[in-house]
Protein backbone atom coordinates (compact mmCIF):
# COMPACT_ATOMS: atom_id res chain seq x y z
CA UNK A 1 0.00 0.00 0.00
CA UNK A 2 3.13 2.02 0.28
CA UNK A 3 3.30 1.79 -3.90
CA UNK A 4 -0.23 2.99 -3.89
CA UNK A 5 -0.06 5.96 -1.70
CA UNK A 6 2.53 7.65 -3.03
CA UNK A 7 1.85 7.19 -6.58
CA UNK A 8 1.56 9.83 -8.89
CA UNK A 9 -2.50 10.05 -8.44
CA UNK A 10 -1.74 10.08 -4.81
CA UNK A 11 1.19 12.02 -3.54
CA UNK A 12 -0.38 15.36 -4.11
CA UNK A 13 -2.84 14.47 -1.75
CA UNK A 14 -3.44 14.26 1.82
CA UNK A 15 -3.57 10.53 2.79
CA UNK A 16 -5.72 9.07 5.55
CA UNK A 17 -6.22 5.86 7.25
CA UNK A 18 -9.89 5.76 8.82
CA UNK A 19 -10.48 3.18 11.89
CA UNK A 20 -13.66 2.25 13.67
CA UNK A 21 -13.88 3.01 17.63
CA UNK A 22 -16.35 0.56 18.27
CA UNK A 23 -13.87 -1.86 17.93
CA UNK A 24 -11.32 -1.74 20.63
CA UNK A 25 -7.68 -3.14 20.26
CA UNK A 26 -6.10 -4.40 23.09
CA UNK A 27 -4.16 -1.27 24.57
CA UNK A 28 -0.44 -2.28 23.87
CA UNK A 29 -1.71 -3.44 19.99
CA UNK A 30 0.54 -0.33 18.23
CA UNK A 31 -2.83 0.66 15.96
CA UNK A 32 -4.84 0.99 19.46
CA UNK A 33 -6.77 4.64 20.45
CA UNK A 34 -4.07 4.51 23.36
CA UNK A 35 -1.30 3.75 21.13
CA UNK A 36 -2.19 6.43 18.36
CA UNK A 37 -3.08 9.17 21.05
CA UNK A 38 0.87 8.43 22.19
CA UNK A 39 2.19 8.47 18.92
CA UNK A 40 0.26 11.21 16.93
CA UNK A 41 -1.57 13.06 19.89
CA UNK A 42 -1.16 16.71 20.18
CA UNK A 43 -2.19 19.53 22.04
CA UNK A 44 -3.08 22.42 19.64
CA UNK A 45 -5.96 24.92 20.45
CA UNK A 46 -5.74 25.58 16.59
CA UNK A 47 -4.90 23.85 13.60
CA UNK A 48 -5.03 20.56 12.28
CA UNK A 49 -4.26 17.73 13.98
CA UNK A 50 -3.00 14.48 12.92
CA UNK A 51 -6.17 12.54 14.77
CA UNK A 52 -9.42 13.53 13.96
CA UNK A 53 -12.88 12.43 15.50
CA UNK A 54 -15.94 11.72 12.87
CA UNK A 55 -18.67 12.69 14.92
CA UNK A 56 -21.10 10.61 13.03
CA UNK A 57 -24.61 11.76 13.64
CA UNK A 58 -25.68 8.92 15.08
CA UNK A 59 -22.82 8.31 17.46
CA UNK A 60 -21.78 11.68 18.60
CA UNK A 61 -23.63 11.63 21.83
CA UNK A 62 -19.97 9.77 22.59
CA UNK A 63 -17.55 10.99 20.79
CA UNK A 64 -14.69 8.33 22.12
CA UNK A 65 -16.40 5.39 20.20
CA UNK A 66 -16.84 7.38 17.10
CA UNK A 67 -14.59 6.65 13.97
CA UNK A 68 -10.74 8.57 13.96
CA UNK A 69 -9.10 10.09 11.26
CA UNK A 70 -5.50 9.57 11.04
CA UNK A 71 -3.68 11.58 9.21
CA UNK A 72 -0.63 9.87 7.79
CA UNK A 73 0.97 12.49 4.85
CA UNK A 74 0.25 15.96 3.78
CA UNK A 75 0.22 16.79 0.13
CA UNK A 76 3.72 16.27 -1.47
CA UNK A 77 4.75 14.77 1.51
CA UNK A 78 6.74 10.75 0.88
CA UNK A 79 4.97 8.06 3.13
CA UNK A 80 6.63 5.94 4.81
CA UNK A 81 5.69 4.55 8.19
CA UNK A 82 5.81 0.99 9.91
CA UNK A 83 2.31 1.74 10.86
CA UNK A 84 1.21 0.48 7.63
CA UNK A 85 2.61 -2.98 8.03
CA UNK A 86 0.78 -3.23 11.04
CA UNK A 87 -2.34 -2.12 9.09
CA UNK A 88 -1.76 -5.04 6.85
CA UNK A 89 -1.48 -7.40 9.34
CA UNK A 90 -4.87 -6.39 11.56
CA UNK A 91 -6.86 -5.92 8.26
CA UNK A 92 -6.01 -9.64 8.12
CA UNK A 93 -6.59 -10.85 11.18
CA UNK A 94 -10.06 -9.34 11.41
CA UNK A 95 -10.88 -10.27 7.70
CA UNK A 96 -14.13 -11.95 9.47
CA UNK A 97 -15.26 -9.70 12.07
CA UNK A 98 -18.49 -8.73 12.57
CA UNK A 99 -16.67 -5.02 13.01
CA UNK A 100 -13.83 -4.31 12.16
CA UNK A 101 -10.94 -1.60 13.67
CA UNK A 102 -9.56 -0.76 9.74
CA UNK A 103 -11.91 0.49 7.61
CA UNK A 104 -10.15 2.38 4.77
CA UNK A 105 -7.62 4.22 3.37
CA UNK A 106 -8.65 7.69 2.24
CA UNK A 107 -6.96 10.22 -0.39
CA UNK A 108 -8.32 13.49 -0.80
CA UNK A 109 -7.50 17.12 -1.19
CA UNK A 110 -9.30 17.70 1.88
CA UNK A 111 -7.71 18.75 5.61
CA UNK A 112 -8.53 16.43 8.48
CA UNK A 113 -11.38 18.72 9.87
CA UNK A 114 -13.04 19.12 6.51
CA UNK A 115 -12.94 15.38 5.37
CA UNK A 116 -14.30 14.25 9.01
CA UNK A 117 -17.40 16.57 8.08
CA UNK A 118 -17.29 15.63 4.76
CA UNK A 119 -17.87 11.99 5.77
CA UNK A 120 -20.78 12.44 7.75
CA UNK A 121 -22.51 14.21 5.20
CA UNK A 122 -21.91 11.43 2.77
CA UNK A 123 -22.95 9.50 5.70
CA UNK A 124 -26.18 11.73 6.48
CA UNK A 125 -27.24 11.61 2.74
CA UNK A 126 -27.37 7.75 2.39
CA UNK A 127 -29.31 7.83 5.48
CA UNK A 128 -31.86 10.02 4.57
CA UNK A 129 -32.70 7.63 1.49
CA UNK A 130 -32.71 4.93 3.29
CA UNK A 131 -34.54 6.23 6.43
CA UNK A 132 -31.98 5.00 9.12
CA UNK A 133 -28.39 5.37 9.74
CA UNK A 134 -26.20 4.03 7.50
CA UNK A 135 -22.16 4.70 6.78
CA UNK A 136 -21.22 2.07 4.81
CA UNK A 137 -17.77 3.32 4.33
CA UNK A 138 -16.91 2.55 8.37
CA UNK A 139 -17.91 -1.00 7.42
CA UNK A 140 -15.66 -2.35 4.90
CA UNK A 141 -18.05 -5.79 4.44
CA UNK A 142 -20.68 -3.33 3.04
CA UNK A 143 -18.41 -1.44 0.68
CA UNK A 144 -17.35 -4.80 -0.68
CA UNK A 145 -20.82 -6.31 -0.64
CA UNK A 146 -21.94 -3.07 -2.56
CA UNK A 147 -18.93 -3.37 -5.76
CA UNK A 148 -19.12 -6.95 -5.59
CA UNK A 149 -23.40 -7.02 -5.41
CA UNK A 150 -24.84 -3.47 -6.64
CA UNK A 151 -25.22 -2.68 -10.28
CA UNK A 152 -22.90 0.03 -12.00
CA UNK A 153 -25.80 2.72 -11.63
CA UNK A 154 -25.59 2.15 -7.58
CA UNK A 155 -22.08 1.95 -7.64
CA UNK A 156 -21.73 5.42 -9.52
CA UNK A 157 -24.21 6.94 -7.08
CA UNK A 158 -22.08 6.35 -4.08
CA UNK A 159 -19.03 7.53 -6.00
CA UNK A 160 -20.52 10.82 -6.87
CA UNK A 161 -21.02 11.50 -2.93
CA UNK A 162 -17.17 10.67 -3.11
CA UNK A 163 -16.38 13.79 -4.98
CA UNK A 164 -13.69 15.35 -2.59
CA UNK A 165 -12.83 11.81 -1.97
CA UNK A 166 -9.57 11.03 -4.83
CA UNK A 167 -9.31 7.54 -3.93
CA UNK A 168 -10.96 4.81 -1.20
CA UNK A 169 -9.08 1.51 -0.52
CA UNK A 170 -11.37 -0.67 2.23
CA UNK A 171 -9.32 -4.33 3.34
CA UNK A 172 -11.28 -7.18 1.88
CA UNK A 173 -12.69 -10.37 3.38
CA UNK A 174 -10.04 -12.24 1.40
CA UNK A 175 -7.21 -12.34 3.75
CA UNK A 176 -7.49 -7.94 4.20
CA UNK A 177 -6.21 -7.30 0.84
CA UNK A 178 -7.17 -3.23 0.31
CA UNK A 179 -9.61 -3.03 -2.64
CA UNK A 180 -9.77 0.47 -4.38
CA UNK A 181 -13.20 1.98 -4.86
CA UNK A 182 -14.28 2.36 -8.17
CA UNK A 183 -17.45 3.31 -10.54
CA UNK A 184 -18.31 3.85 -14.03
CA UNK A 185 -17.23 7.74 -14.14
CA UNK A 186 -19.36 7.24 -18.10
CA UNK A 187 -22.73 6.38 -16.62
CA UNK A 188 -25.55 8.72 -16.06
CA UNK A 189 -25.98 8.78 -11.84
CA UNK A 190 -28.91 8.43 -10.66
CA UNK A 191 -30.39 10.56 -7.63
CA UNK A 192 -30.11 7.41 -5.25
CA UNK A 193 -29.91 3.84 -4.87
CA UNK A 194 -32.03 1.24 -6.69
CA UNK A 195 -35.13 0.10 -4.92
CA UNK A 196 -33.68 -3.64 -5.83
CA UNK A 197 -30.31 -2.87 -4.45
CA UNK A 198 -32.25 -1.59 -1.12
CA UNK A 199 -34.48 -4.25 -1.10
CA UNK A 200 -31.01 -6.68 -0.94
CA UNK A 201 -29.68 -4.47 1.90
CA UNK A 202 -32.91 -5.86 4.19
CA UNK A 203 -31.00 -9.18 4.01
CA UNK A 204 -27.78 -7.76 4.26
CA UNK A 205 -26.85 -8.70 8.20
CA UNK A 206 -28.04 -12.48 7.43
CA UNK A 207 -25.43 -12.53 3.92
CA UNK A 208 -22.67 -11.50 5.91
CA UNK A 209 -23.52 -14.08 8.75
CA UNK A 210 -23.72 -16.67 6.10
CA UNK A 211 -20.38 -15.34 4.04
CA UNK A 212 -18.54 -15.26 7.76
CA UNK A 213 -19.55 -18.76 8.96
CA UNK A 214 -18.35 -20.19 5.51
CA UNK A 215 -15.48 -18.32 5.65
CA UNK A 216 -14.75 -20.03 9.26
CA UNK A 217 -15.65 -23.15 8.68
CA UNK A 218 -15.11 -24.33 5.00
CA UNK A 219 -11.51 -25.66 5.47
CA UNK A 220 -12.62 -28.80 7.63
CA UNK A 221 -14.53 -30.38 4.51
CA UNK A 222 -11.36 -32.53 2.15
CA UNK A 223 -12.97 -30.71 -1.25
CA UNK A 224 -12.48 -27.22 0.21
CA UNK A 225 -8.78 -27.89 2.14
CA UNK A 226 -6.76 -26.83 -1.16
CA UNK A 227 -9.14 -24.24 -2.82
CA UNK A 228 -9.03 -20.21 -2.23
CA UNK A 229 -12.31 -18.82 -0.82
CA UNK A 230 -13.76 -18.26 -3.80
CA UNK A 231 -14.17 -14.49 -4.94
CA UNK A 232 -17.59 -14.68 -5.74
CA UNK A 233 -18.77 -15.68 -2.44
CA UNK A 234 -20.73 -12.81 -1.36
CA UNK A 235 -22.89 -12.55 -4.39
CA UNK A 236 -23.05 -16.51 -4.21
CA UNK A 237 -24.08 -15.62 -0.51
CA UNK A 238 -26.85 -12.64 -1.27
CA UNK A 239 -28.24 -15.27 -4.00
CA UNK A 240 -28.27 -18.04 -1.33
CA UNK A 241 -30.46 -15.98 1.14
CA UNK A 242 -32.72 -14.22 -1.21
CA UNK A 243 -33.42 -18.02 -2.80
CA UNK A 244 -34.06 -19.24 1.21
CA UNK A 245 -36.73 -16.31 1.42
CA UNK A 246 -38.28 -16.89 -2.20
CA UNK A 247 -38.39 -20.82 -1.13
CA UNK A 248 -40.78 -19.59 2.33
CA UNK A 249 -37.81 -20.25 4.93
CA UNK A 250 -37.93 -17.95 7.51
CA UNK A 251 -35.24 -19.00 10.02
CA UNK A 252 -31.92 -17.94 10.19
CA UNK A 253 -31.07 -22.03 11.31
CA UNK A 254 -32.93 -23.00 7.74
CA UNK A 255 -31.04 -20.08 5.45
CA UNK A 256 -27.66 -20.85 7.11
CA UNK A 257 -28.28 -24.55 6.82
CA UNK A 258 -29.68 -23.91 2.90
CA UNK A 259 -26.93 -21.25 2.39
CA UNK A 260 -24.17 -23.40 4.01
CA UNK A 261 -24.95 -26.54 2.06
CA UNK A 262 -25.49 -24.24 -1.37
CA UNK A 263 -22.00 -22.67 -1.36
CA UNK A 264 -20.38 -26.58 -0.32
CA UNK A 265 -22.90 -28.72 -3.03
CA UNK A 266 -23.69 -26.17 -5.46
CA UNK A 267 -26.98 -26.66 -7.62
CA UNK A 268 -26.20 -30.43 -6.75
CA UNK A 269 -27.95 -29.24 -3.52
CA UNK A 270 -30.13 -26.38 -4.18
CA UNK A 271 -31.76 -28.45 -7.23
CA UNK A 272 -31.75 -31.96 -5.99
CA UNK A 273 -35.15 -33.35 -5.59
CA UNK A 274 -35.18 -34.96 -2.64
CA UNK A 275 -33.62 -31.90 -0.77
CA UNK A 276 -36.43 -29.83 -2.39
CA UNK A 277 -39.16 -32.24 -0.85
CA UNK A 278 -37.91 -31.27 2.64
CA UNK A 279 -38.67 -26.98 2.17
CA UNK A 280 -42.39 -27.91 2.95
CA UNK A 281 -41.71 -29.95 5.92
CA UNK A 282 -39.35 -27.01 7.23
CA UNK A 283 -42.40 -24.32 5.93
CA UNK A 284 -44.55 -25.55 8.83
CA UNK A 285 -42.52 -26.15 11.19
CA UNK A 286 -39.41 -24.07 11.27
CA UNK A 287 -35.51 -25.05 12.37
CA UNK A 288 -35.99 -27.97 11.05
CA UNK A 289 -34.66 -28.28 7.62
CA UNK A 290 -31.29 -29.82 8.04
CA UNK A 291 -33.15 -32.62 10.25
CA UNK A 292 -35.03 -33.58 7.37
CA UNK A 293 -32.83 -33.50 4.53
CA UNK A 294 -30.21 -35.80 7.40
CA UNK A 295 -33.41 -37.70 8.02
CA UNK A 296 -33.92 -38.39 3.92
CA UNK A 297 -30.36 -39.82 3.82
CA UNK A 298 -29.66 -37.86 0.89
CA UNK A 299 -26.01 -38.46 -0.36
CA UNK A 300 -24.49 -35.29 -2.03
CA UNK A 301 -21.09 -36.25 -1.28
CA UNK A 302 -20.30 -38.19 -4.22
CA UNK A 303 -21.04 -35.32 -6.54
CA UNK A 304 -18.87 -32.47 -4.43
CA UNK A 305 -15.73 -33.14 -6.07
CA UNK A 306 -16.77 -32.95 -9.55
CA UNK A 307 -18.52 -29.89 -8.39
CA UNK A 308 -15.51 -27.96 -7.48
CA UNK A 309 -13.14 -29.19 -9.98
Amino acid sequence: MITELNNQNNFNKYRYLLVDNLVALNSINPLSHDSLLNLFGEDKLFGEQKLTQVLRTDLDYDPSICPTLIKLAEPNEFLDSPLLDEVGKQAKIESFWSKRYICAYIVSPLKPSLLAKQLITIGNNIAKILQQPYYPFFEPFRMQFLQEVATNQDTAWLKSQFAQIENYYYPSIHAGQFIRFTADSELETPDRWSLHYCQRLKHFKMIRTLVNVWANNRMQFDEQKNLLLNHQVILQSTQLVEQAYQLGLTEATDILFWGLNGLRYQTAFTKHPKVLEQIAKAQEEPSTLSKHVIDANINLESQSLSINE
